[in-house]
């Protein structure tokens, strides 16, 4: 039975109210323990929290989701009867599930300005006044940095701008630019993002289970890789680009957003810079720093853009942050119950004697970080989602001699596997995005249009972990 309009506004005031114990809480626990060490139990409020919030809104997420959490219940219980020596392993998954909640809920509050800024759509605009011949590659390598902000939504818009191009041309009987490959060329830019994305959901995930690993150094390597990956597909898939090189006078109108792609740029650049120094400063994992950073954007927005002001209006901030929170329900449950699983099957291989060949004893870790790379993407064309995959992965294998011996690799690995399983299921929000756009069904995005540029990207991921895994 549908909730009335004011047991909806009771339900985000209340869930806002545990969101702020729960991203407050892990802040002060996080940080805190740094100068007082009795401050580090105050993560303990910000992970009951996150078990509450998970618990309100179990009946409004998906079926996996619900599923994941009784599993994550039900192998949490398990080990502490059968295995109690294992429970700190469980309290540091815990802890890291709700620094994945935290997280995803501080990105949830940033999508509402986001969303509604004019500037993201002026700069956005701004990637079609590229020649004929390299408006893919604008547009490819602009969505890399607009998704960082506007995450997957940067699929739709690119299209729409597009199609409202196509639009305006047909109607004065020229021939208008090939919406199909401006789409398809947002898509490749926002699943490369996820590569070196810092405030991206796979970025978070690596740094965070594998304790070795820099953020500093892994962010310059996986941004390397990204680019290498972007050219190389640009070169190798210059057949499909090739159909849009049609000259549009309108692009030009689209020059004015110069500025506004600037400041865009400016304002991730500035995010990075910014999560990096609390990090080395306060000597706490990206993830926590992410959470101080993304609310204070998210707030202090709307005072340099007034004009999304209004599309805000209405909403006080402790049902905003409710409503963030909702927003991101389905992926903070996920990852707080994957996070628990992972670390208990974790602790079930080490009981059985298995741990020596997630280890590298019994396979190269090479062979172990391949694996990853093709698993991940193979599963996630099997409909199996794959960020639960990935995150009992990084439990599994981040905190043992992996991680500890190869952590650019494995954190590589695992990142480069995550971009390419988007591109891989069927069942991806991007996926859906693009095919609604199109017209076309997801699984035809996936296993079509996007096969070669899929393909490309395991062979190339291929070449650029193992020469990690040499050098590095």
């Amino acid at each position: 039975m549908p909730l009335s309009a004011r047991a909806v506004s009771r339900l985000d005031r209340a869930t806002g109210l545990l969101a702020i114990l729960m991203i407050g809480g892990l802040i002060i626990g996080q940080v805190g323990e740094k100068f007082l060490p009795v401050l580090g139990g105050v993560t303990w409020i910000a992970a009951g929290a996150a078990i509450m919030l998970a618990i309100l809104r179990i009946g409004a997420v998906q079926r996996m989701a619900q599923i994941s959490a009784v599993l994550s219940v039900g192998i949490a219980i398990v080990i502490a009867l059968m295995v109690p020596e294992a429970l700190p392993r469980m309290e540091g998954a815990l802890f890291q599930g709700t620094a994945f909640s935290a997280f995803l809920t501080s990105l949830g509050l940033i999508r509402g300005p986001v969303r509604a800024s004019k500037l993201v759509e002026r700069a956005a605009a701004r990637l079609f006044a590229a020649s004929a011949s390299r408006r893919a590659s604008a547009v490819t390598f602009g969505a890399q940095g607009l998704s960082v902000l506007f995450n997957i939504g940067t699929i739709g818009m690119m299209s729409d701008i597009a199609e409202n191009h196509a639009t305006h041309a047909r109607a004065q009987g020229r021939t208008p630019i090939n919406t199909r490959v401006m789409t398809l060329s947002a898509l490749r830019g926002t699943i490369l993002a996820t590569i070196w994305n810092p405030i991206g959901v796979g970025f978070a995930i690596v740094t965070t289970a594998i304790p070795g690993l820099d953020p500093a150094a892994f962010l310059m390597l996986a941004v390397v890789s990204a680019l290498v990956i972007t050219l190389g597909g640009l070169f190798v898939l210059r057949s499909e680009t090739a159909r849009d090189h049609t000259p549009d006078p309108d692009l030009a109108q689209d020059m004015k957003g110069g500025r506004a792609l600037v400041l865009i740029l400016s304002v991730v650049l500035g995010l990075i810079v910014v999560t990096l120094a609390l990090h080395r400063l306060l000597e706490i994992s990206f993830l926590v720093a992410a959470c101080m950073v993304l609310p204070v954007l998210s707030w202090g927005w709307p005072f340099v853009e007034p004009g999304i002001r209004a599309a805000l209006k209405g909403t006080d901030r402790l049902s905003g942050l409710g409503k963030a929170s909702a927003s991101m329900a389905n992926e903070a449950t996920i990852f707080l119950a994957a996070a628990v699983i992972g670390a208990g099957i974790s602790v079930a291989f080490n009981s059985l004697g298995w741990g020596a060949a997630l280890g590298g004893a019994a396979l190269p870790a090479i062979a172990l970080i391949l694996g990853c790379l093709y698993l991940v993407p193979l599963a996630a064309s099997l409909m199996i989602p794959h960020s639960i995959v990935v995150v009992m992965i990084a439990q599994l294998l981040g905190p043992g001699p992996v991680g500890a011996e190869h952590p650019l690799a494995l954190g590589l690995g695992l990142c480069l596997a995550w971009a390419m399983a988007i591109s891989a299921s069927p069942i991806s929000a991007m996926s859906i995005i693009t095919g609604r756009q199109l017209g076309v069904t997801p699984a035809h995005v996936t296993f079509d249009l996007n096969r070669r540029f899929t393909l490309f990207g395991l062979a190339a991921s291929t070449v650029l972990l193992v020469l990690t895994y040499l050098f590095l």
